[in-house]
Parts: structure tokens; C-alpha cells; sequence
């Protein structure tokens, strides 16, 4: 049919809701059509509505009963489009009479809490989380939504899943856990954020196929994860630790000065002692303060807005992991780890007495490997109801108890599979329901009202949702640190620490300090070359000094040479620490900081506009104006930022990032249909056209784990 001016043009639902027609919708529903007619791919007019956003035609379908659980030929229902679509509204509409829509799965049993984490959309996945969607939810292959994180190199998605406490030990049908897959796929930050969760306690258990996390690494050849591995499993053996800092930097740094004191204590000072002995005094107090004052950095809080949410995982990992997994039955042992885990006292571990939310995460991750227990047992009965495939009902006993073993006939015992899956999707989703709203509750008790209510809205760029706070207008979460930074200035590996509005002064006062010493260690360097090396060239022990080097002797005569050496490399940290001062001051005088230079995010953009020349944000600055930047800095004075930054911004828009944790937006079809697929609208309206749909049959199993 093909109606013009007052009909439509379209023949069915499906087909003017890709069109993002909702006046055409609305003409053939009145015409008797279908609400939940489906195109060639499955699709109805809801996964449609909820991929672009059109809000008001949700709400319209979901009036007229169109149902949400409706899959496609790939087993996706209008549920998994929403998320993929970060579209809160949709999700909150298509769940808000049953959260149990949320544990949907597609053919390949992923959910839409999966999906979200292979699309590295955490946000999305903690709205579904304070829902009480587990963080433990498995696919068809045992895998989680950490294990498909790790194989993927999210590391957003992986810190947000640690903080939730993403069990790392949890293994696959494989045998596989997130650390064997971080190795597998050679992505070393995602390796290190485990490692400092606990995860060198599993680098030596191997999979179902006998291979641990550093055989996997070694297989493909990523000799730099190889060593890091190895470094970590030794220092957790002598200083009980996988890591003396986060980075090399600060270890480089600790050897740099070890250096300079060497070469100063054991050849500058004893040349110059006699002569110079105020000059040896002054190095030495100039390098006691840096040490003093990079030490007092190393430890300092920079400003952390909330408190760490990241803890490790050693009362989950047990002390002997290897024993908590038998791959001849991998799906019982695992429940029975989680049985001694339960045994265990969980006094207010999460801030509820008795650890009651603890416990009751605990029976909804159990209820995981219950479902994969059944689907073992459906798949058994498909294959022949005798020998060794016949179904037991003592394998099925941990489930819900009752099945009896007792001979009956398939047609039967499918049906008691049948009743035991329906009476565990009602546990369940009770459990679901009552884990929502303690998590919920607890986030109140916090007092995070305001980022809850900014969750439910949708409104992701005003939030951290690994912290769970607020964002402030000057915060920057430290994907280093884990955590939120009032006024970051930038992640300093030398110190491996932030720099931020608790340090800032200390961390000024020390690169001072460090230029200082640097500079005096150059003056030290020219006294010890008048005293000690010019006398002795002119004495004649030149030759002694090449006749030295010749027959590579280390005697005195090779002291001057440590020293060229030292006072050669020191340039290059006088060049940089020197354009560190420079650059700090700069910035101190400007009120700026090394974060909102490099980043520019929105209160940057409005308070400097134009951006030509390498010192833009030195324009227009003011004799007075640098005064009092300065005595903000060092007096932690904040209010002077209403003033910079939000010249012409209005009230809502006064304190809050917005560049940061957005939506994503991402188009359903993996890598190929993701290139090409522009960002769903902000808005729910039809007003913005985006042209075609995801690819036909697209599903987020895109990616083949590789062995």
C-alpha cells in the first residue's frame, strides 16, 4: 500500500519506526496493524523507537501493550537496543513493571549488563547495577561482564567493575579468569589494575587447558607483560606487595638521586671539604628537603572527593585458588567457593551490619552458576536421555532441590527443568529487587541523593560513576588513581601520585626545591673542577687519566669522568624540572591548570575563547589578577572560580563537567557498523534524521574470543 498526503507510505510498523515516522506509526496502528509487528530481521516498532531515542513513541507503544521481550533473528529484544543506546528513559520505561526485563538474553546468553560492558559504557551499567543486576551475570560460556572487559582492553569498564567488587576469580567454562584474558590479548594496563586487586595470587593456576596468565603471555610473545608478571609474583613474595609504585617513573627517579648522592658524598665532597665546606652543607640540606618533600608527595591526599572504592579481593580469592576450581566439574566447585564465602563473616563489609548486602550478592552470583547447571542439563537431555548423558538429579539438586532421579521419561524431565528455571527466575528477580533497593539505601545513607537522582535522569556527564559522586567543576576522575581529584592539576609519575588541590603547594614548594638542588649541584660541580681536576691537568696526570681509561682501571683518575657524566645527565632534568617551575607558575598566576590546558573542557572554553599561540591563556592577564590567582593558590581560595570560569554560564550550569563518562551513543554493530554510524540524538524527539539502521542479524558477538 503506498498512501500519499494524508496516508502513509510505509507497510508496516517496524518500517516507519526505522524511518523515525511517529505520525506514520500512529496511522497504521489506528488502521489495525500490529504493535508488534516485526521486518525481515526480527525487529519491531519498539527496538526501533528505543535505538533512536523517540521517547514519545515508546511511551505510545508501550501504551498500546507492545511488548519489550520481543527478540530479533539475533535473540536481542528492545531491552538490549536500549542499552546499547544508553537510553535511560527507554529503560526505565520497557523495565519499570518488571526489572527481570534487564536479565534478558540473546541467543548467545548475553544480557543487556554484558553488552554494556564489551561496549565499554559503564554508566549505563550502573544504572542497571542499582537496579540489582549482578556484576557476576554470566553468558552462555561462563564469561562475565569483567572477563569480557579485560579481552577487550576497557579499562574504564574494568575500574568501574572492580569497584563493584567483580569477582577476579570467577572462571569460564574454560577455566579461564579476567587476568588469563588480560594476558591472552596482551592489554598490560587492564593486567596491572588486577594485579593490584589481587590477581598475582592467581598467576600461577592454570586453565582447563593447563596454561596460567604467564604462559598465555609468553605464548603470544609480549615479553614486556611476560617480565611484569614475573616483577609482580616476586615482590609479592618479599615485600608482600605486587608493585613498589604504580610506574617506572618513580623507581627511575629513586635511581636518579641515588646517583647524584653517590657521586656527591663519595667525589665532590671530599674534594672540595676543606675549601668549600658551606657549599657541601648546602647541597646536602637543598637534597634532604627534595627527598623529604617527594616523600611527603608520594603519600599526600591531592584532594580525593570520595573515598576509594577499589579494594582488594584476597577474602574473595581464598588462599589457595587453584583448590576453589576442578575442571572436571566446574560449575558445582565454583558454587561450593561461593557456599565457604557465605560461611564467612562479613561484619559490616559494605556498611550494612551483619554484611547483609554482602551475603545477599553472594546467593544472586550462586544463582548464576545455577543457571548454567540447568542450561548443562537441557543441553544433556538433547542429546540422548541415556548412559553417560542421562540427566541427574543430584547434579541438579544444588538448583531448587526436588528434581528426583527417578528414571522418568524426557518429555518429563524436561518439564521438571522447565519448573526449576521458572522458580529460579522468580528467586531470582525477589533477590534482584531487594539488592536494588539496598544498594540504593545505602547510597542515600551516604548522602549521594543528588547523584542518584542525576543517574536515574541520565545525565552521565555530571557524575563519576566509579566514585559515585558529583562532578565539580574543576574534578577529574585519575584513571591512574582510581579516583576523583578536586582541581586536578595532572597524574605526576614521579611522585605516582595526583597533583591536586591538597598538594598542589607541597608539590610546587618540592620542584622548587629539586631546580634548587640541580643548580647547586652545578655549582658544586665548577667549585670541584677548580680545586681538584684543572690542578691535576696541570700537573701532567693527563696521561694517567687516558692510560686509566685505556686499561679500564676505576681508580681517582676516573673520578672526574663520573662526574662529567653526572653533570651531563642532570641537564636534562635541569631542562625539565626547570620548564616544570615555569610552567606552574604560569599556570598558578593564571589560575589555570595542566588538565584544563590540554584538555580544554567547557569552563576553559568559555572563559578563553580564542586559543591562538602557545601561551593563550596568558591573555589579558592583569598585575592585580596574577596577585590574587597567587594568593589562591597558596591560601586553597576557590572562590575566585565563580569569577574566571563562569562568566555568562547560568545557574545550572555553574559547577558541573561536561565532557566526561557521556554516553556513548554507539551504534549497534560492532566494529564495521560503528565507523560509519553516527551518535544517537541527545533528545527524544523525531526532529534529527539519521540515516539506515544497524546492519540486518547485527548482534554484540561481533568479537570471537581467540585462544
Amino acid at each position: 500500500m503506498s498512501l500519499y498526503g494524508s496516508g502513509t507510505a510505509f507497510a508496516s510498523v517496524p518500517e516507519a519506526a526505522k524511518a523515525q515516522n511517529q505520525d506514520a506509526v500512529m496511522e497504521l496502528l489506528g488502521q489495525g496493524h500490529s504493535v508488534d509487528a516485526q521486518d525481515l530481521d526480527g525487529n519491531t516498532g519498539l527496538h526501533w523507537a528505543v535505538w533512536f531515542r523517540l521517547d514519545s513513541l515508546v511511551l505510545r507503544l508501550l501504551e498500546r501493550n507492545a511488548h519489550p521481550n520481543i527478540d530479533n533473528a539475533s535473540g536481542e529484544s528492545a531491552v538490549h537496543w536500549a542499552a546499547k543506546a544508553s537510553n535511560i528513559s527507554a529503560l526505565e520505561a520497557l523495565t519499570r513493571g518488571s526489572r527481570g526485563l534487564l536479565s534478558l538474553r540473546d541467543c548467545d546468553g548475553f544480557t543487556p549488563f554484558i553488552i554494556t560492558a564489551q561496549n565499554d559504557n559503564a554508566p549505563v551499567m550502573e544504572w542497571m547495577y542499582l537496579k540489582g543486576i549482578s556484576a557476576e551475570e554470566q553468558d552462555d560460556w561462563g564469561r562475565t561482564a569483567l572477563q569480557w572487559a579485560c579481552y577487550k582492553g576497557h579499562r574504564r569498564t574494568v575500574q568501574w567493575l572492580l569497584s563493584r567488587s567483580a569477582s577476579i576469580a570467577h572462571r569460564d567454562h574454560e577455566g579461564m579468569t579476567a587476568i588469563h584474558w588480560a594476558a591472552l590479548k596482551g592489554h598490560e594496563q587492564v593486567a596491572e589494575m588486577l594485579m593490584e586487586v589481587g590477581a598475582v595470587h592467581l598467576l600461577h593456576v592454570p586453565d582447563a587447558a593447563g596454561e596460567t596468565p604467564i604462559a598465555l603471555a609468553t605464548r603470544k610473545r609480549n615479553r614486556y607483560l611476560v617480565i611484569c608478571l614475573h616483577k609482580c609474583q616476586l615482590l609479592q613474595a618479599l615485600i608482600g606487595r605486587p608493585y613498589v609504585s604504580r610506574n617506572h617513573f618513580a623507581n627511575l627517579f629513586v635511581c636518579f638521586i641515588a646517583f647524584n648522592v653517590l657521586v656527591f658524598a663519595f667525589i665532590l665532597a671530599p674534594g672540595i671539604a676543606d675549601a668549600h665546606p658551606r657549599a657541601i652543607l648546602l647541597w646536602s640540606v637543598l637534597m634532604g628537603t627534595s627527598l623529604l618533600l617527594w616523600v611527603q608527595n608520594c603519600s599526600a591526599d591531592p584532594g580525593w572527593i570520595q573515598p576509594r572504592t577499589i579494594r582488594a579481593q584476597g577474602r574473595i580469592i581464598g588462599d589457595d585458588p587453584a583448590r576453589a576450581f576442578d575442571a572436571e566439574q566446574p560449575i558445582e566447585s565454583q558454587m561450593a567457593h561461593y557456599d565457604g564465602l557465605l560461611a564467612q563473616d562479613w561484619e559490616d563489609e559494605e556498611g550494612l551490619p551483619g554484611g547483609g548486602l554482602v551475603r545477599m550478592e553472594f546467593e544472586q552470583a550462586k544463582y548464576n552458576y545455577q543457571r548454567q547447571l540447568i542450561r548443562a542439563a537441557r543441553e544433556r537431555l538433547g542429546e540422548g536421555s541415556t548412559g553417560s548423558n542421562r540427566v541427574s538429579g543430584a547434579e541438579l539438586q544444588p538448583l531448587i532441590g526436588g528434581l528426583a532421579d527417578d528414571g522418568s521419561v524426557p518429555v518429563a524431565r524436561e518439564a521438571q527443568l522447565e519448573r526449576a528455571a521458572l522458580a529460579l527466575l522468580e528467586r531470582e528477580r525477589a533477590t534482584a529487587e531487594s539488592i536494588g533497593r539496598a544498594r540504593v539505601e545505602q547510597l542515600l545513607a551516604q548522602g549521594c541523593g543528588e547523584y542518584l537522582t542525576l543517574l536515574e535522569r541520565g545525565d552521565f556527564r555530571q557524575v563519576c560513576v566509579v566514585c559515585r559522586t558529583r562532578r565539580r567543576m574543576r574534578s577529574h576522575h585519575c584513571k591512574e588513581c582510581g579516583r576523583c581529584v578536586d582541581r586536578l592539576d595532572h597524574h605526576c609519575p614521579w611522585i605516582d601520585n595526583c597533583v591536586g588541590l591538597g598538594n598542589q603547594r607541597s608539590f610546587y614548594c618540592f620542584i622548587v626545591a629539586l631546580l634548587l638542588t640541580i643548580a647547586t649541584f652545578y655549582h658544586v660541580v665548577v667549585l670541584y673542577a677548580f680545586d681538584a681536576v684543572f690542578p691535576e691537568l696541570a700537573r701532567g696526570s693527563l696521561h694517567e687519566l687516558s692510560k686509566a681509561v685505556s686499561s679500564g682501571s676505576f681508580g681517582p683518575e676516573l673520578q672526574p669522568l663520573l662526574v662529567a657524566s653526572s653533570a651531563t645527565l642532570n641537564l636534562v632534568w635541569l631542562a625539565f624540572v626547570g620548564a616544570l617551575v615555569a610552567r606552574h607558575t604560569a599556570y598558578m598566576a593564571t589560575n589555570v591548570t595542566t588538565y584544563e590546558v590540554l584538555v580544554r573542557p567547557p569552563h576553559m572554553q568559555r572563559r578563553f575563547p580564542k586559543t591562538r599561540g602557545r601561551l593563550w591563556f596568558l591573555q589579558d592577564l592583569g598585575i592585580l589578577a596574577c596577585i590574587g590567582h597567587c594568593a589562591s593558590y597558596w591560601t586553597l581560595d576557590t572562590e575566585r572560580d565563580a569569577a574566571d570560569f563562569l562568566v555568562g554560564s547560568g545557574p545550572q550550569e555553574s559547577f558541573v563537567a561536561c565532557n566526561q563518562e557521556g554516553p556513548r551513543g554507539a551504534a549497534p554493530g560492532g566494529p564495521s557498523a560503528a565507523a560509519g554510524w553516527p551518535p544517537a540524538p541527545a533528545g527524544g524527539t523525531a526532529g534529527i534524521q539519521l540515516l539506515g539502521g544497524p546492519p540486518p542479524g547485527w548482534s554484540a558477538r561481533g568479537t570471537v574470543l581467540e585462544g
